[in-house]
């Protein structure tokens, strides 16, 4: 089976990979590109046994259909055994119209490429499809949107950053810090203007004090060692992210 999760953007796409690693098993793969071009990047490839997953980054909410429905033209035109069998899509519940107006972007974007869901497309629910690849033979797709209120402790680098101050007396004093500099720094609020903002400000500005050199190796030595399955129990949803595999 051959699936994609399409997220917003960088540090969504780097989390998710250590989630997925983490709590459902998933083996590392490589960063490359998506399968013919640039419009999705970065993208890289886990596997577990016969079962592929690409995560890829989206350049951010607005990128997001643009980005299915480029998966859904490389389906149109795939060889048997090439197309993705699952799409997921996970963006933030940024204002309350967010919901519908994704939602009424998929309905078109599988309109126009001739995939033909099985029910209403709507939020947290896996929705079969049928559509023709390229040789004109019926095919099966899934397709599952999550769009998330990630709120407080809901957003995955607040959970992470909650786990680290509750690990290190030491940084969750600069994390603290952190979060007092990014609510005071922005007073117009010209750049944070959403919540969601803020919170990926704040995991930024942890990670550029603790490790300022850019170094790779203690990023992901943080990521591998945060008991990323307690994340779960604040966000429920991502349980639907095991039907990704059949293993």
């Amino acid at each position: 089976m051959k699936s994609i999760i399409l997220c917003e953007g960088s540090t969504d796409f780097v989390l998710l990979q250590y989630f997925m690693r983490k709590v459902y098993k998933w083996q590392d793969g490589k960063t490359g590109e998506s399968p013919k071009g640039k419009r999705i990047k970065p993208i890289r490839t886990l596997s577990k046994g016969m079962d592929q997953l690409s995560i890829g980054g989206c350049g951010g909410s607005s990128g997001i259909l643009p980005g299915l429905d480029y998966i859904m033209e490389f389906n149109s035109l795939a060889a048997e055994g090439e197309e993705y069998d699952k799409v997921v899509i996970i963006t933030d519940r940024d204002e309350e119209a967010t919901e519908s107006e994704y939602i009424a972007g998929i309905e078109k974007i599988l309109q126009d490429k001739q995939v033909i869901p099985s029910e209403d497309i709507c939020n947290n629910k896996w929705i079969q499809c049928s559509y023709k690849n390229g040789h004109g033979k019926e095919r099966i797709l899934h397709i599952l949107l999550l769009v998330i209120p990630f709120e407080t402790t809901g957003a995955m680098e607040t959970f992470l950053l909650n786990c680290i101050s509750q690990e290190e007396e030491y940084d969750a004093k600069i994390i603290q810090k952190s979060k007092e500099f990014v609510s005071n720094a922005d007073e117009e609020k010209r750049y944070l203007t959403k919540r969601r903002y803020i919170t990926k400000a704040e995991f930024d500005v942890y990670f550029s004090i603790r490790t300022s050199a850019e170094q790779f190796l203690e990023r992901q030595h943080i990521l591998k060692n945060i008991e990323w399955e307690n994340y779960l129990k604040i966000q429920n949803d991502f349980k639907k992210l095991e039907k990704l595999s059949n293993q």
